[in-house]
């Protein structure tokens, strides 16, 4: 039975198992999430999400990654973050499942964490296990069921259950009740973009609380389907006809886990872009000018030009889902962040006129190129200039791809442009020193000591002499 293997796989996991560089790749994800959703908490979905999760009651259990890093109940912590985690669209993707992996993942294990006293290892053993199982799932059911259902939505409930329920000890049986009470609740459709509604924020806030609540439920002696993904009425099969359950328990090592397959996004927008915004910065590097541009045809593969190309985005939410518009902004503006998006960047006569340019194709080689391996999400641009010229830029793996990896550095950089506008810079460098230990913490509360608005006792401000200040930058 694909479930139960897998579930077995994910709850035989140690902190030994893991290679180094998955280690380190679990930090640098948590240090890019955290930034990321530092920033979102003050983006209006984050701010109606710290509302809504203001007026709850309970323990104080779990830090909310907002300005105060004020503490909530678990749960509210956890649904908090995923949400704020997910609001700018500059979280951690993972190519051949189409996921968003860290933003409910993440959120789960350090929530549940610090609730429980875990200490550093365990929460990135957790981790690990959240992002396998979402991976695993999300490339069992896509690309086939990508057109209705947003893979981070599905799979979310099955990442956090799964993380939480390593750091709660779950035995055998109980982990498999966890994935299969998670594995009824999952959900997420893609309609909300026809409105550039704030639905994507629901999808990962509303899985973390289902992956909770199932773990917790599974301690208690709650059963669950024992075949949920694979079954005859399970999830894979409700997702798409085109379903590879043999994905589930493909090559079971974890010196290939989903940790080293993961990728972070330099830009603020569908990572179905990501590598035609690259071309768009490289040709603007070689000074290019937009004034004088006849024409852009963005060559790529089918699921990305069904996703992004959308010539009239009507919401300031759609633009993030416009490949006209991101290639037409890297070419005017030099960046995708977020105040590329804003109402008066996305009105600038200059970009609307080079948006009305640029073609979307499906190409049928890059298209092979991609279903030989959706690791793979190439763009082509092809640009003619007023004076006859034909430039042509391509790229097969952007910036942040696990082939084209960020170093740390830039990631420091990335979170600090992310995180100093909302906390003090001095707390950002303490967070990311400590991020950077964090396998050697007793207690995973020693990450956020004496960081809180409302701490007693602050610790010392210090820095970190790899932490550079400025705009982000990379080549």
């Amino acid at each position: 039975m694909q479930t139960q293997r897998l579930s077995d796989f994910l709850h035989k996991l140690q902190y030994q198992m893991l290679p180094p560089q998955a280690v380190d790749a679990a930090k640098m994800f948590v240090e890019d999430l955290l930034g990321v959703a530092l920033a979102g908490s003050v983006q209006a979905p984050g701010k109606i999400w710290r509302q809504y999760f203001g007026q709850t009651r309970g323990r104080m259990e779990a830090t909310a990654w907002i300005d105060g890093l004020e503490r909530r109940s678990c749960a509210a912590a956890a649904a908090l973050n995923a949400a704020c985690g997910h609001a700018l669209d500059l979280d951690d993707v993972h190519n051949a499942s189409i996921t968003h992996l860290g933003a409910v993942t993440i959120p789960a294990a350090l929530a549940v964490g610090q609730k429980l006293h875990s200490s550093g290892r365990a929460v990135i053993v957790a981790i690990a296990a959240g992002y396998e199982i979402g991976a695993r799932v999300g490339e069992a059911i896509n690309p086939g069921s990508y057109h209705y259902w947003h893979t981070t939505g599905i799979v979310g409930a099955l990442c956090s259950a799964v993380a939480a329920g390593k750091l709660m000890g779950l035995d055998r049986e109980q982990m498999l009740s966890a994935i299969g009470s998670a594995g009824t609740q999952s959900s997420g459709l893609w309609q909300f973009l026809e409105d550039g509604a704030m639905s994507k924020t629901l999808h990962t806030a509303n899985a973390t609380l289902c992956g909770l609540r199932s773990a917790e439920l599974a301690a208690l002696g709650f059963t669950a389907a024992r075949d949920i993904l694979a079954g005859e009425h399970g999830l894979l099969g409700a997702m798409t006809a085109d379903n590879h359950p043999e994905i589930l328990t493909r090559d079971l090592h974890w010196e290939r886990c989903a940790l080293l397959s993961n990728s972070l996004k330099p830009y603020a927008c569908c990572r179905h872009t990501h590598s035609a915004n690259y071309c768009a910065e490289l040709l603007r590097r070689q000074r290019v000018d937009p004034e004088h541009i006849v024409s852009i045809v963005d060559y790529t593969y089918r699921v990305a030009a069904n996703t992004v190309d959308n010539p009239n985005p009507a919401t300031p939410y759609a633009y993030k889902f416009s490949g006209q518009y991101c290639t037409a902004a890297m070419l005017v503006y030099g960046s995708l962040q977020e105040k590329a998006f804003t109402q008066e960047a996305t009105s600038v006569p200059l970009v609307r006129q080079l948006m009305s340019k640029v073609t979307l194709v499906c190409d049928p080689e890059l298209e092979k190129q991609y279903q030989a391996d959706h690791n793979r999400w190439p763009h082509r641009l092809v640009v003619t200039m007023d004076d006859g010229r034909v430039l042509t830029q391509q790229i097969d793996y952007p910036y942040g791809d696990f082939n084209n990896p960020f170093n740390w550095e830039f990631e420091h950089q990335k979170f600090h442009s992310l995180a100093d506008g909302v906390i003090t810079p001095e707390r950002a460098n303490i967070l990311a020193e400590r991020i950077a230990h964090l396998e050697e913490l007793e207690d995973v509360n020693l990450l956020f000591q004496g960081l809180s608005r409302e701490s007693a006792h602050p610790v010392r401000p210090g820095r970190l002499d790899y932490v550079t200040n400025g705009a982000l930058r990379y080549e």
